[in-house]
C-alpha cells in the first residue's frame, strides 16, 4: 500500500469524523459560560444526558462545570493517553523517551526462559505527541518517532538509528464528567500509522515492535488503523484511567526469516488494555505518583479474513502464534514550572507468552501554550 493511499484513507477519515463532531457554535475555552444548575435545559447543539442534574453530555454548560471541579494540571500517565482534549486554541509538544533492554524470553506457557546464545537485544524511541485543540471536544494529534537500535541475533548484527513510524490521531470528547454523578470523561480516538520506517530504510529489531509504552502498538513498517477508547474519572485526591485500543495491520510487503525476497504480509491484529491510578500530593506543583497497568494481546487473527503470515518469532527463531505481554509502571511527575511539565518512570515486566520480556525506563516533558499564548487553560 503507497503513501498517496494512505493519504487518501487518513484525509477521508479525518474528514467525514470532522463533519460529525464540529458544534453548530464554538465556545471560547478562555472564558466560558456560567453553568447551568440542576433544573435547567442543556447546551445548546449538545447531546442530553437524561441523568437529572440538567447538565448535557458534553456541551457548554457540561464544559465550564467541568472546569470548576477539582483537577489540578499535571503531566498525567506515561502510557495511558488523556479522556480530555485540549481547548481550542492551545498547542503542546510532549517528547517521550523510551528504552527497552530485554532480559528474557516467555514461552508459550508463561514460563520465563534465558536468550538464545550470541542473541541481546536494546531499543531506544524518542516520540514526540504534538497536540492542538480544535473545538472544546475535539483535538488533532501528531506522534513523530526515531529508534535506536543496538542488537544481535545468530551472528548478525543490527545497529544504527531512523525516523520510525508516524502516527496522527483524531480525538474526540463525547462525554464530559459531571461534578455529581459516577461517569467517567470519555472520547473516541483514531489512530492512522504510516509505515516511514520502511520508507526511510530505519532499523528494526527482532519481531519487528516498539517499546511496551508505545501507544499504539503497531508492527514497525506496516501501515495500521487503530480506534481507541479512552476514559478518565475524578475522584480527589484521585483519578483513575482506563483504555482500550484495537489495531488492524494494512497488509504490506516486508522480509520474513527464511522467506526470499518481500512477500505480502498479514500481521495479526493487537489488542492493547491500559489502567492507571493517580494520586496527586500537592495541588499547587502538581506533584503526584501513578501507578500504570499495560498490556498488549497479539491476536492470532485479522478483521480482513486474510491468513496470518507474519507471526512474532522468538529468539530462538521459532514462529510463534499470539502472544501476551504485561507489565507494570510506577511514574512520579511534578511541574517545573506553569508551562513545563516533568515526569519519568520505569516500566517493569510481570507476565507474557511468545514474547521478550524486558524493562523498559522512560520519561517525558510537557510543554503547553495556551490559547493566544495565554495562560494554559484546565481541560
Amino acid at each position: 500500500m503507497n503513501a498517496r493511499l494512505l493519504s487518501h484513507i487518513f484525509v477521508s477519515i479525518t474528514l467525514a469524523v470532522g463533519i460529525l463532531i464540529l458544534p453548530a457554535e464554538r465556545v471560547r475555552a478562555a472564558d466560558p459560560p456560567s453553568f447551568q444548575t440542576s433544573g435547567s435545559g442543556p447546551g445548546k447543539g449538545a447531546v442530553s444526558s437524561g441523568g437529572g442534574d440538567g447538565l448535557s453530555w458534553n456541551g457548554s454548560d457540561a464544559l465550564a462545570a467541568y472546569r470548576k471541579m477539582w483537577n489540578p494540571l499535571s503531566a498525567g500517565p506515561e502510557l495511558i493517553p488523556m479522556a480530555d482534549t485540549a481547548p481550542p486554541g492551545e498547542f503542546y509538544v510532549r517528547p517521550f523517551f523510551y528504552g527497552q533492554f530485554v532480559q528474557a524470553q516467555y514461552g508459550s506457557s508463561g514460563g520465563v526462559h534465558s536468550l538464545g546464545n550470541g542473541f541481546n537485544e536494546t531499543q531506544l524511541l524518542s516520540l514526540a505527541e504534538i497536540g492542538v485543540g480544535l473545538t472544546d471536544n475535539a483535538q488533532f494529534t501528531i506522534f513523530p518517532s526515531m529508534a535506536s537500535v543496538w542488537s544481535s541475533y545468530g551472528g548478525a548484527y543490527t545497529q544504527g538509528s531512523g525516523f520510525s513510524d508516524l502516527t496522527m490521531e483524531l480525538k474526540y470528547r463525547f462525554f464530559v464528567q459531571h461534578p455529581d454523578r459516577k461517569i467517567p470523561s470519555m472520547a473516541f480516538a483514531l489512530h492512522v500509522t504510516l509505515p516511514t520506517s520502511t520508507w526511510t530504510d530505519a532499523p528494526v529489531v527482532k519481531g519487528g515492535l516498539p517499546p511496551l509504552a508505545r501507544i499504539p502498538s503497531t508492527h514497525y513498517g506496516s501501515p495500521a488503523l487503530t480506534p481507541a477508547l479512552l476514559t478518565r474519572y475524578i475522584a480527589k485526591p484521585f483519578r483513575f484511567y482506563a483504555d482500550l485500543f484495537y489495531t488492524y495491520d494494512f497488509p504490506n510487503n516486508a522480509s520474513l526469516p527464511g522467506v526470499p525476497g518481500k512477500p505480502l504480509v498479514q500481521f495479526g491484529d493487537i489488542l492493547q488494555y491500559r489502567f492507571g491510578l493517580e494520586d496527586i500530593v500537592n495541588d499547587r506543583t502538581g506533584t503526584g505518583y501513578i501507578l500504570e497497568f499495560v498490556g498488549m494481546s497479539g491476536l492470532p487473527f485479522s478483521v480482513d479474513g486474510l491468513p496470518v503470515n507474519g507471526l512474532p518469532v522468538a529468539a530462538d527463531g521459532l514462529h510463534v502464534g499470539a502472544f501476551n505481554l504485561w507489565g507494570l509502571q510506577p511514574t512520579f511527575e511534578t511541574n517545573i514550572t506553569r508551562n513545563l511539565i516533568f515526569s519519568v518512570g520505569v516500566l517493569l515486566p510481570v507476565a507474557g507468552t511468545n514474547q521478550y520480556q524486558s524493562i523498559s525506563p522512560n520519561m517525558s516533558l510537557y510543554w503547553y501554550w495556551g490559547p493566544g499564548g495565554g495562560d494554559v487553560i484546565a481541560r
